[in-house]
Parts: structure tokens; sequence; C-alpha cells
């Protein structure tokens, strides 16, 4: 079936917010607009438009998506046919279009290898749906409880294809660069030799460049418009039930119906579900856990960053409703408050946020939006995660939620990073030259965060 990439103005912020949680529209981003204001990123299948604009809402029609991406899938299959025939796995990877799950799986095996003395190859406990192994790689030479920790993560979103590929080519830059004691320099900003040595001498820097494997699989193969795993329908469903969403199955307000007001967040207990679907517990799917493993085995680990796709923005905690300092009772775990949550603009319920805690993500958000910046001008936004659409079970506020509920647990601060354009054409699968100038500009933006990581 055809779907329409559309912009969708509304009378108001709530009635935009009714798009996805009254009406189900499959939203993908937002922007704020200085003439139009606030204006939502959606599909649609072709007879919605009208539908929209007898509800009051106003709808741009931008493209057609589906025939895009199918040639994106064309182009990827015909780009790794020639690296498979040049034997360049993982090697000189911008040059020749998006990895395949298993060049990326390979592209981790041969970073371990050449740079032995200071990468891990690290192999998370949970096999996939599919019965996939993943990988995560620990760059840094030495050890100790003392030295900070960088966890990144991407591929959470099968449909992100370039989430990956950022990672792939972040840890390349940065292990050639350490191997021959060399700087790095994208665009307009440099990292001198000692800055890198610093990162892999006195730092630990975790890359888990695709968590959900199965996913991207299946997108770049099959369905390029695929979000969520490969979990098996329930018995006596069809495949419309495959999958649940990784970025909704954290153990972090789980149980959206019941801790958040009704209506308030975009999730869905239904299987079937074709974005939002929760899953059938917190963390049942081996693709969480996985990520859970890896901040329960490195507590050292201080700071979390997932990259998604799109709407070029930085996003702090929390996503759960807007933040405040004062009053530290209202808070995720208090069950009071269920019920009251996700309700933006109202005095009902806001999510407490250490105060320090929030002034540094702040400041952290900005060093890299500048670093992304210098690279071609693009300024990514830094702004609170709860955005437009509050969320339930996502990894960054999951990931800095643990310290809060288990006091054994260390402080991570966490960040979700939306690259790219939402005007672009194929926004989750960018041709790849434009993927390529993505790719520099956010590791432009990881270094730093790495440079700036205390």
């Amino acid at each position: 079936m055809s779907l329409y990439h559309v912009t969708i103005t509304g009378r108001d912020r709530r009635h935009l917010t009714e798009l996805g949680t009254k009406h189900r529209i499959l939203v993908v981003g937002y922007r704020n607009d200085r003439k139009h204001g606030i204006q939502v990123d959606a599909y649609v299948p072709p007879g919605k438009t009208e539908w929209l604009e007898r509800h009051g809402y106003s709808v741009t029609r931008l493209e057609e998506v589906e025939s895009k991406a199918r040639q994106r899938q064309a182009e990827e299959r015909k780009a790794a046919a020639r690296r498979l025939r040049q034997g360049r796995y993982g090697d000189v990877i911008w040059a020749g279009g998006y990895l395949s799950a298993d060049e990326i799986e390979r592209a981790i095996a041969i970073g371990a290898e050449r740079h032995s003395g200071y990468v891990e190859r690290v192999a998370l406990p949970h096999l996939t749906w599919e019965k996939r192994r993943v990988h995560a790689l620990r760059i840094g030479k030495g050890s100790g409880s003392r030295r900070p920790g960088i966890c990144f993560i991407g591929g959470v979103h099968a449909r992100e294809w370039g989430s990956a590929d950022i990672l792939v080519y972040f840890a390349i830059r940065l292990l050639r660069a350490y191997r021959d004691r060399t700087g790095i320099r994208v665009g307009r900003r440099a990292y001198s030799p000692a800055a890198i040595r610093e990162i892999v001498e006195k730092k630990d820097v975790f890359l888990c460049p695709q968590v959900n494997p199965d996913g991207r699989r299946f997108s770049m193969e099959q369905q390029p418009m695929w979000r969520k795993n490969r979990r098996p329908a329930p018995r006596g469903r069809g495949a419309r039930s495959i999958g649940v969403d990784i970025n909704r199955n954290f153990p972090m307000l789980w149980r959206f119906d019941r801790h958040f007001a009704p209506g308030a967040v975009e999730s869905s207990h239904v299987p079937s579900d074709f974005e939002t679907y929760v899953g059938p517990r917190p963390a049942s799917e081996p693709e969480t856990r996985n990520v859970i493993w890896l901040l329960d085995h490195h507590p050292q680990i201080r700071y979390f960053v997932d990259l998604h796709a799109y709407g070029e923005t930085i996003l702090h905690s929390w996503g759960t409703d807007e933040n405040q300092s004062d009053d530290p009772t209202m808070n995720f775990a208090n069950p009071v408050y269920d019920g009251k949550r996700g309700r933006i603009h109202d005095d009902d319920y806001r999510e407490h946020i250490d105060k320090d805690d929030e002034k540094a993500a702040i400041r952290m958000g900005r060093q890299m939006s500048r670093a992304i910046q210098l690279v071609r001008g693009r300024k990514y936004r830094v702004q609170q995660s709860v955005g437009l659409y509050p969320a339930a079970g996502c990894s960054d506020d999951y990931a800095y939620s643990r310290h809060i509920t288990e006091a054994t647990k260390s402080k991570v601060l966490a960040f979700t990073v939306e690259w790219g354009r939402s005007h672009a054409s194929t926004p989750f699968h960018p041709p790849y030259p434009e993927m390529r100038k993505v790719m520099r500009e956010v590791a432009a933006g990881l270094l730093e965060f790495c440079v700036q990581a205390r």
C-alpha cells in the first residue's frame, strides 16, 4: 500500500497530540516552524489526507515514500554485492552504501582483530528471535573503575538504517587515529592526537551499532518502513502481529495505561500495532535485555546515547513529562501520580529531575550540537525528550532512571540523538551520499561528547 510523507498542522498542541494517541496516525516526528508553529511529520495512505482535513487539520503532501524506499533497497542490494566481490566488508564502508546486518557484525569483528590492544569485542548474551548474536565494542586501553564510560547504541528501530553506519564510521575514525597517532579533522572541528589518546587511554567507549539486526535485515530486504523487531506473532494471529517496538519495551513506566493519563502516549498493547506495540511484558525482548546487560555489567558507564532518525535534535531526560526540580516526591516511581502523567502544560504532574543533572545534560548537548554545526552548518536543537509526545518504556529514560530505582546503580546521563532532516527524501534511509555527510557531522558530535565526558 502506498504511503505519503506529509506535514500536518492543527489548531493547538493538544489537537496535534491526538493525531497519534486518538486517531492512530503514523506520526514519526515534529518540528517547530517560525511561521506555522508546530508541524507534525506523518505517513498516511492516500485517502487519509481528506479525512484529516475534515477534522480540522491542514495537510501538506510531500512525497510518496514506498517507491523511493524500494528504490533504496535495490541500490543497497547492488552495493552489498559489489562490496562482497571486492572483499571490502567493514573496511572503507563509507564508499559504498549502507551496511547489511551481517556486514555490521563483520565490521565489529575486524575492528577487534586489527586493534586488539585497545579494543574488546563483547558478545551480548541474548540471541535475537532469529538466533543472531549481537556484539558490542569496548574501546579503551587499560582498565579501572574510575574511568568514565560512554555507551552509544544504534539500530533500535529497524528502518533507521544510518544509525549503525554512523557508529561503525565513528569507531573506524577513532581507532585509526589512535593507531596512527594522528588527530581527527571533521569539517572545521579538529581533535588533536592528545585528545584522541585521552579518549582511548583514560575512558571506555562502548558501541552497540545494531541492537535489532533481525529488524534491520527485514527492513532492508522486505519492508523498508519496518520499525519493530521480529518477535513471532502470538498463536492464532497473522503476520501483522509480528514484532515489538524495542524503544517501548524498557522497564520504565512500561504499563503506560496505568501510569499515564488516558491517551497521553502513543503506545499499544495490541500486537498488530505497526509502530508501538510494547510487548507482552517489560524487557520481554532479547534486544532490550542486551542493552540492560551492557549497563549492568559495566558500571563505569556514566553516559548513554541512543541514535535514531530523524529531526536534527539532541534530546535529554525526561521523555515522560515536563521537568521540575522543586518537588522530589512527584516522580515516576510514586504511584500517587498514576493516571496523571503525560499531559503537557498542565499542573497535575511534572517529572522531577535533579537540577544539576539537567544543567549537565543541556551543557553536553549544546557542546555536541556546536561540534556538529562546525562540519557543514547543520544546527541540531537541544531540548527535553518529552517534546510534543510523551513516551513510555524508552531506552534513554530507562538508563537515567536506574540510579533512582536502585541505589547501587551508577548515575547515567542519557540522550537520544535524532539525526537527519525531516524534509529529506526518504528521511529514514536517505541516499547514501547524503548519509555520508550525516555520518561525518554526527561522528564529530560523538567525538566531542567523548572529549567532554568526565
